[in-house]
């Protein structure tokens, strides 16, 4: 699997100018060329026959009940925001199929206010997806994670994933078994690799779709070749990927035959409420209460404080009323300004390398306490065989932090960067996509709060819109208080306060 992908890789790569050798190549631009290069000869199909109806089709989306009621429950008054990430490799890393499943969901849920977003990095399996993953979806807060990879089930990584992902994020989880593939018309699959995602959808709660008994099917019923969905042997076509995107959203629907539990991880806290005098209200005013008008509090003086579990906060921002002056907030959380806790920094996934999606450096960690900036790792030197390339770090605000080489582990002066060797992808690129990074080339991260110092309610610009920030996320799955302290400014509408507390500690 890996040596066709990569073969199909250096073929795409190689036909370049060396002029552009050292620019980055994104996942989806690389896939999208290489689908428009294969429909010169084989244009795809307009129509398509439509998908036979499955056994038990009105048991899905029994594990998916955050955000299939999100969807289909948002309406022409009331349109709920829809964070949907698509992670994995190549084969959920077509612009095409991105495309599919927003075309899908906007057309099955047209009142839901959708983003989707692709952060799938072809070539990486299972055992190397597990290292950027702390860049790309841990600190994303989807709301719906589409998964899919090849690989990482001999040692474990695939399975800390999933784990990590009910650790750090409350997302509803669909994880999709592998298609049909193959140079052959013969239809066949890894049973040890069926069994164990399905191993893994039920351990850790995630919506199977099974692609591997259905698109064999769709094949048999339909009359059709292998590769007739493939675009080479293993990755999809734009018919391929149609197909893909419908088996996953007839899995996304309101399944009421089950219990559903997301109420508690994800809780609401109506403002409104603030001004009960029940003693074991957790949400509540302290000092001057805010006003109340329409079901929104408008608070300009007093503190609005709500005691909670859990390890993430968003506001959702009430309607101003008409000819008041918006104002701001501080926001504390267990009695100190949330900037003060130095652990509510995350940092973003490394910039690719030459000629490549790929990232330069897989992760990068840290030993010591962040601070917001930009990251620049500068190649320096690269000996004489190639195989080991020299590079200074700077931070925009840290400065100049230490030189290394790829050889060996890296711990920059400061202890705000640290890369092990293995994360180095030099060699990797240099192997796959012929391209030798070069002395001058860089790569940046950033630093980024996982917190809002200020709150300032967003610009409403329709009121039919669940407006949401994110005011704080990474801290420590346990008690908290939250204050909301008005600066003076104006007013500041709040509807209500959602708290996220992920299941597993």
């Amino acid at each position: 699997m890996k040596k066709v992908f990569y073969g199909i890789l250096c073929g795409l790569l190689w036909g370049g100018s060396n002029v552009n050798a050292q620019k980055a190549l994104s996942q989806e631009q690389a896939e999208l060329q290489q689908l428009k290069k294969y429909e010169q000869n084989n244009p795809p199909k307009i129509n398509m026959p439509l998908l036979a109806a499955e056994e038990n089709e009105n048991l899905f989306g029994a594990r998916l009940m955050r955000s299939s009621t999100l969807l289909a429950t948002s309406s022409p008054e009331r349109r709920q925001p829809v964070f949907v990430l698509i992670y994995g490799q190549s084969i959920t890393g077509s612009k095409s199929f991105t495309d599919n499943i927003r075309e899908y969901l906007e057309q099955k849920f047209p009142y839901a206010n959708i983003r989707v977003e692709n952060r799938s990095i072809g070539g990486f399996g299972g055992e190397q997806l597990i290292r950027p993953a702390v860049h790309d979806v841990y600190r994303a807060c989807p709301d719906l994670i589409i998964f899919h990879v090849y690989g990482g089930e001999k040692h474990g990584e695939l399975e800390t994933f999933f784990s990590n992902v009910r650790k750090y994020t409350t997302a509803d989880i669909i994880l999709m078994n592998h298609h049909i593939n193959g140079s052959q018309d013969v239809i066949k699959y890894n049973p040890s690799s069926y069994n164990y995602l399905q191993f893994i959808a039920n351990k850790y709660n995630c919506e199977l779709v099974n692609v591997t008994r259905n698109w064999s099917r769709y094949l048999t019923e339909n009359n059709l070749q292998v590769k007739d969905l493939l675009r080479d042997n293993t990755h999809p076509n734009r018919n391929g990927n149609w197909l893909m995107a419908q088996l996953i959203g007839r899995h996304i629907q309101v399944n009421t035959l089950y219990p559903s539990d997301w109420y508690k991880m994800v809780r609401s806290y109506y403002v409104n409420t603030a001004s009960d005098v029940n003693a074991d209200n957790p949400i509540r005013f302290v000092g001057e209460p805010w006003k109340i008008e329409n079901g929104v509090a408008c608070g300009e003086k007093g503190k609005l404080r709500l005691d909670f579990e859990g390890s993430r906060v968003d506001i959702v921002a009430g309607i101003l009323p008409a000819g008041k002056k918006k104002g701001s907030a501080r926001i504390f959380i267990d009695g100190k300004p949330v900037s003060q806790n130095k652990s509510l920094y995350t940092i973003t996934r490394p910039s690719a390398g030459p000629g490549t999606w790929f990232p330069l450096v897989r992760r990068i960690e840290h030993k010591s306490a962040l601070i917001p900036e930009t990251w620049t790792l500068k190649v320096t030197a690269v000996n004489s065989d190639s195989t080991v390339w020299s590079f200074d770090v700077y931070g925009s605000k840290t400065g100049f932090d230490g030189s290394g080489t790829s050889d060996r582990s890296f711990v920059s002066k400061s202890g705000r960067v640290v890369i092990q060797m293995e994360d180095f992808m030099f060699a990797k690129i240099k192997a796959v996509f012929k391209n030798v990074t070069k002395p001058g080339f860089e790569a940046t991260w950033k630093v980024e709060p996982l917190f809002v110092d200020i709150y300032k309610s967003p610009i409403i610009e329709d009121e039919k819109v669940v407006y949401k920030t994110t005011i704080v996320q990474g801290l420590t799955n346990s008690a908290h208080t939250l204050e909301i302290v008005p600066i003076g400014d104006g007013l500041v509408p709040i509807e209500a306060i959602e708290v996220h507390q992920p299941p597993l500690k």
